[in-house]
């Protein structure tokens, strides 16, 4: 049964952007804390305010400077069908993560989400791109909204709310935070989110970067921890 109306259209794009976001929806991301755990380990991250404020790091650098700009570029370029920008910029993601624990994230995540979306995606470029290997987080997710008729800031805001609730459930795991805690973060830290959207769509191929040294120093240490429960 096709939609009728345009309000129509609209529900069903909000629905599959629902699905895509969903914690249940299968990325594997749960097994990554981009360097949480590694932060954890020295002591850094104490209390609640210690780890709203490196989420805010993350959301202010790593979001507004890599990953947002990311999302809207992708979602360009598979706007336009144009392939070789899509894979133009998976070469500047893996370039901008130099910790290989983060880039081997990004990519496996990616991939996945790819895989998985494109088994609910009837689209061709959605199917070449993963075809051609798939591609990092950000990049894929920009790829398969585009293709579904997400718009592209809304695209933007919603990979940004996956990435900090995964990382307030990584702080659960980690027994840093309760459920509650967990929730106040979120909130709080929402305006920041839509602060670092904006910041996004300004930012050009060129000027995307990040410096966030606590978090890569955690992300290289995290393959020597004794005992860990992530994988970056």
């Amino acid at each position: 049964m096709k939609p009728n109306t345009s309000t129509d259209i609209a529900a069903l794009h909000l629905l599959r952007l629902l699905q895509l976001a969903d914690s249940f929806f299968p990325t594997g991301a749960f097994a990554f804390s981009n360097g949480l755990e590694g932060l954890a380990h020295l002591d850094i991250l104490r209390t609640e305010a210690d780890i709203a404020a490196a989420l805010q790091v993350q959301i202010e650098e790593g979001l507004a400077g890599v990953d947002l700009p990311a999302v809207l570029h992708a979602h360009t370029a598979a706007s336009e069908a144009r392939l070789e920008g899509i894979a133009e910029l998976d070469a500047l993601l893996s370039a901008l993560k130099p910790v290989p624990a983060f880039r081997a994230a990004s990519l496996k995540v990616g991939r996945r989400f790819l895989e998985s979306a494109a088994a609910i995606v009837d689209d061709p470029l959605v199917w070449a791109h993963r075809a051609g290997g798939g591609s990092h987080y950000a990049s894929a997710w920009g790829v398969v909204c585009a293709r579904t008729g997400i718009d592209a800031e809304i695209a933007a805001l919603a990979f940004g709310s996956v990435a900090l609730h995964g990382q307030t459930a990584a702080a659960v795991r980690l027994g840093l935070i309760g459920q509650s805690a967990a929730q106040r973060i979120a909130t709080a830290l929402q305006p920041a989110l839509v602060a670092a959207m904006t910041s996004a769509k300004s930012t050009g191929l060129e000027e995307m970067g990040a410096y966030q040294p606590c978090f890569d120093i955690a992300g290289l240490r995290q393959p020597d921890l004794e005992t860990r429960l992530f994988a970056s």
